[in-house]
Order: C-alpha cells, then sequence, then structure tokens
C-alpha cells in the first residue's frame, strides 16, 4: 500500500470520520474526509478514489441516496458502508445493487485495516468489473482460450498507441476489464481511469457531466464544474455504451475526438485535453449509422482500432478457472470456508450457454458460496435457473427432499420445435413475456429473471436483427 491509493471518508460523526481516517492514514494511504454526503458526492465527482468509505445514516443525502447519485453520474469507486444493527437490511440492499461491502457499528480499527488490505490486495488481483483475472504471469491476465490470447496480445500492441480503441461484445463479457487492461499497460497509467456510463446518466445531465460548465451556465449553476474529459487529464476516459449517446451530443464528441480540446457549457474558448478515449458498446454502430441513429463520422473515428470481445459460450476454456477464482473471491468476501466445485458441477457450468455472459457466471457463483450446505459446491447449489420455494423448502427439510416424488410439469412448445436455437428460443420467450405483459419492460424483466437494463439490451439486438419489437412495446 502506498501513497497513490487513494479513500474518502465521508460520516457527519466529527469523532468517527476523525478515527477512521487516522487509522487509513497509519497505513499509508492518502485519505479525505467529507461531513456529509452532499460533500462527499462534490468530492468523489471532482477527485479520483480508490475506495469510499461512507456512513449509512446521515442527514439530508444519506450513503445509499449518496451511492445511487455517483452511480448515475457513472462513478465506480468501490463503496463500503458503515452500519448499525438496525441498518443492515438497507446495507444488505444497497449491496444487491452493487455496493462493496458493509461494516457493522461498533468496530476496531483492526476492521478499517482489514478492508483496506481485502480491498486493495483483490484490486490488484481482480477489477470490481467482472471478466478477466489479471495476474502477473500472463501479461496481465489468467486465460486459456486462443480467443483470449489473441485478444490481450492485440490490447497489449494497442495499448500504448495514441488511438481510439472500442471494445464490442455481449452485456458481461468484460469490456470495461479490457479497457482498464488497456489503461494499466499505457503511458497513461499514472492518471486517472474514468468510466462513464453513457446508459445510466439522464439525457438532460449528460453534456454538462461529460464537458464541464461555467459558472452562471444555467439555473443552478454556482460555480465552474470540470467534465469528465477534463477529470481525466492525463489518463483514460471509458464511454461505456457509447451507443447510447443522443445525436445532438454526438457532434460535440467527434470535435472533442478531432481537436483533443472541450468546451464547457457557457464557456468562451475550449480547453485543450491530453486524454486517452476508449470506448464500449453491445449495439451494431457500423448498422445505427446505416440506419441514422448514430453519426457516421463519429463511428469512423471511434472504430480506429476495434476488439471484440467473445461471449462465454464460446470460450468454455475459461469458465473453470473463472468459476474457481470467483468462489475464492466471494469465499473471502462472505466469510465462507473455500469449497471446491464437485465434478457435476463443473459439468453443469459446463454445459451451460451463460447468455449473461461472465457477469452471469459471477453472480452464480456468489449464490452458490452463499447457500452451499455441504463440503463441495454441487450442481444444485447452482441454481442456474432460479431459486423456487420447493428448493427453499428442500433446505429447511433435506429429509423431504429425500422421498419427495417427481411431479410431471406442464410445458407449453407451442411455438417451439427441433431444430430452433436456444437464442430463438430466447427470443420467442422475452417477446411473448413482453406481450403478456402488455410491454411493461419492468414487470417483463421481473417475471423473466433478467434486469430491465439486460431486457433493454436484448431488444436494441433484436432491432439491429430488424424485428420490429416495438409492436410489443404497446
Amino acid at each position: 500500500m502506498n501513497k497513490d491509493k487513494r479513500v474518502l471518508i465521508v460520516d457527519d460523526d466529527d469523532n468517527m470520520r476523525e478515527a477512521m481516517m487516522e487509522t487509513v492514514a497509519r497505513m499509508g494511504v492518502t485519505v479525505e474526509g467529507a461531513e456529509n454526503g452532499k460533500i462527499g458526492y462534490s468530492k468523489a465527482t471532482e477527485k479520483r478514489f480508490d475506495l469510499i468509505i461512507s456512513d449509512m445514516r446521515m442527514p439530508e443525502i444519506d450513503g445509499q441516496a449518496m451511492f445511487e447519485m455517483l452511480k448515475a453520474t457513472g462513478i465506480t469507486t468501490p463503496i463500503c458502508f458503515v452500519t448499525a444493527y438496525g441498518t443492515v437490511t438497507g446495507a444488505v440492499e444497497a449491496l444487491k445493487i452493487g455496493a462493496y461491502d458493509y461494516i457493522l457499528k461498533p468496530f476496531s480499527p483492526e476492521v478499517i485495516e482489514e478492508l483496506l488490505r481485502r480491498t486493495f490486495e483483490l484490486s490488484a488481483v481482480a477489477p470490481t468489473s467482472v471478466g478477466i483475472i489479471p495476474v502477473e504471469d500472463k501479461g496481465g491476465a489468467v486465460y486459456s482460450s486462443k480467443f483470449m490470447t489473441h485478444i490481450f496480445d492485440l490490447a497489449k500492441d494497442v495499448a500504448d498507441s495514441r488511438a481510439t480503441v472500442l471494445i464490442t461484445g455481449e452485456s458481461g463479457t468484460g469490456k470495461e476489464v479490457l479497457a482498464r487492461f488497456i489503461h494499466e499497460n499505457s503511458d497513461y497509467k499514472t492518471g486517472a481511469f474514468v468510466a462513464v456510463n453513457c446508459a445510466a446518466i439522464p439525457e438532460n445531465l449528460l453534456e454538462s457531466e461529460l464537458f464541464g460548465y461555467e459558472k452562471g451556465a444555467f439555473t443552478g449553476a454556482t460555480g465552474r464544474k470540470i467534465g469528465k474529459f477534463e477529470a481525466a487529464e492525463g489518463g483514460t476516459i471509458l464511454l461505456d455504451e457509447v451507443g447510447e449517446i443522443p445525436l445532438h451530443l454526438q457532434a460535440k464528441l467527434l470535435r472533442v475526438l478531432q481537436e483533443k480540446e472541450v468546451e464547457r457549457l457557457g464557456g468562451l474558448k475550449p480547453a485543450k485535453i491530453n486524454t486517452r478515449i476508449l470506448a464500449t458498446t453491445n449495439r451494431n454502430l457500423k448498422t445505427m449509422a446505416s440506419e441514422g441513429n448514430f453519426r457516421e463520422d463519429l463511428y469512423y473515428r471511434l472504430n480506429v482500432i476495434s476488439i471484440e470481445l467473445p461471449p462465454l459460450r464460446k470460450r468454455k476454456e475459461d469458465v473453470k478457472n473463472l468459476a474457481e477464482f470467483f468462489v475464492k473471491k466471494y469465499s473471502e468476501i462472505n466469510k465462507k470456508p473455500l469449497k471446491p466445485l464437485s465434478t457435476d458441477a463443473l459439468e453443469t457450468l459446463l454445459d451451460y450457454d451463460w447468455p449473461g455472459n461472465v457477469r452471469e457466471l459471477e453472480h452464480t457463483i456468489e449464490r452458490s458460496v452463499v447457500l452451499s450446505k455441504k463440503e463441495q459446491i454441487t450442481g444444485k447449489d447452482l441454481f442456474l435457473h432460479g431459486i423456487t420455494v420447493d428448493d427453499f423448502q428442500n433446505t429447511m427439510n433435506p429429509i423431504a427432499t429425500e422421498v419427495k416424488q417427481e411431479t410431471p410439469t406442464n410445458v407449453e412448445t407451442q411455438n417451439v420445435s427441433v431444430g430452433m436455437t436456444i437464442a430463438g428460443m430466447e427470443q420467442e420467450l422475452i417477446l411473448k413475456t413482453l406481450k403478456e405483459v402488455e410491454g411493461n419492460r419492468g414487470k417483463a424483466a421481473e417475471i423473466l429473471g433478467i434486469t430491465v437494463r439486460t431486457l433493454r439490451n436484448k431488444l436494441h439486438e433484436y432491432k439491429d436483427a430488424g424485428i420490429n419489437v416495438e409492436d410489443y412495446l404497446k
């Protein structure tokens, strides 16, 4: 650990905040404090931090609200909540939507020290995004498939160039992980890595978040704010899901790529930047450009070097290594004994097609680590098709499981036929579910057991393939 690591402590209790800051400083880590969620949000959007430790309950903006605000602006810094017993439920809910960890009050300084060791050791072994497992013996990544060998060789070759790199691939394949790999192997590695989720920021805020603004640029602009491009000065900016940027902002982005300068809202002159630009997308930008939904000149500017990440189903050789890594990771995080994957668990993992890619694999392993009751993680512990009431009852009453009789299940096969692909069946199910719920994406996602964002991405894929999905959204 060293001064390169930066931690932000957010707590309205002065004594608690100062005590935590002293503990962090003793570990040789740079630390800053914020006395409430509003100031914490402001600092976290203006500077780079490797970890945020925040109290859960604070006046005005509490820890969870601050976390949601940071996520909405594309900040991906891991956050750990400090909470009392009565608010553990809230902390657990925050974990479900992406928080890194939580600490239960009262706690000793050793708890903070252990958090820092675990956080920064993990970040040296695996980034917070899912995908590839970095280690020192393979140029930054563990992999066994030919696909990934080629991709990482290519990524290392282009890392030191100034060229813009467009990383494509399905959701959950590890596009951000590859972008971080390029950053860490480039001349920009000493600068910040700023990831901006273009799909998560509301359209009316995206321009000011990317390009910044001057005081008085609009109502509420009480001071100057630098945008993400300037925040990444000397480092790398990742435009995640760049295909979601609206057309009227694409011209401004094109100018940044061409001139290496940004113009803040309300600014009188542009500001020069020295920032490496990477972009990711799960959409077909070329098709979007031909249909007039994405600027063609911007597409060619972004697509100077293109790297496509294959889906996990096309690199099954990596499944075992990834699964075993995630077992170790989540055993440590959840303080569970380290258990091996049984033969039938590995066979189940290899037989599955992983439509959600590495992200789905990670969540599957995390669930199995938490729920496994035996000395090994078995195929049944994976719950690949979700957890049913019967599963819960079986867990509570294992004796009943042994004597339970098989009950035939009625399966509707009206639209399923021999020769149909898994992808075709998935498409049929998604569109039929949408039609059944009269186009309600939230309800359809809940029924399908996927996130709304995954559903939206699937609909984009179908639209790109020429399917009129609007008929199912009325």
